[in-house]
């Protein structure tokens, strides 16, 4: 009986193992996506329900370079162009053995996301508390990027 239990216990210890070795690292590299205008879609949260959002006028823009850079949150108005004030973020990046982090600050305070996924089209922040947020890359017509 206690073999069985412990090549049990290997057996779920070694696939835990392989299954967090296959999940892909975002590379810095990755990064130049993140530059422009991001629409939130949805929001999972860490204890597993999901709030879709359908429409949304407020819109999350991005400059980044070199590791560093800006956000700031701008509105879309009809006539294609963006309203913007002067709040803005500070961008820096953080690499370590969990995975790639951007770290904001402003004069409101830090917080750190880990870039669970990023590409030209959808990019995936992993909030403190757990949330993941699923963003989609917004063209300058204010249209989501197909």
């Amino acid at each position: 009986m206690f073999y069985f239990y412990s090549m049990k216990r290997l057996l779920i210890s070694l696939l835990g193992l392989f299954f967090f070795s296959c999940v892909e690292k975002v590379e810095v590299s990755e990064l130049n996506h993140l530059n422009g205008y991001w629409q939130i879609a949805k929001v999972e949260t860490a204890e597993g329900e999901e709030k879709e959002y359908k429409a949304n006028e407020n819109y999350d823009y991005f400059e980044f370079k070199n590791k560093t850079g800006f956000h700031k949150k701008v509105r879309w108005q009809p006539n294609g162009k963006f309203l913007t004030d002067d709040l803005q973020e500070q961008i820096q990046t953080v690499e370590n053995k969990d995975g790639l982090y951007l770290e904001f600050s402003s004069s409101f305070g830090k917080h750190k996301d880990k870039v669970v996924k990023i590409s030209d089209k959808e990019l995936v922040l992993e909030a403190e508390n757990g949330n993941e947020n699923y963003y989609s890359k917004v063209d300058v017509n204010g249209e989501t990027t197909k």
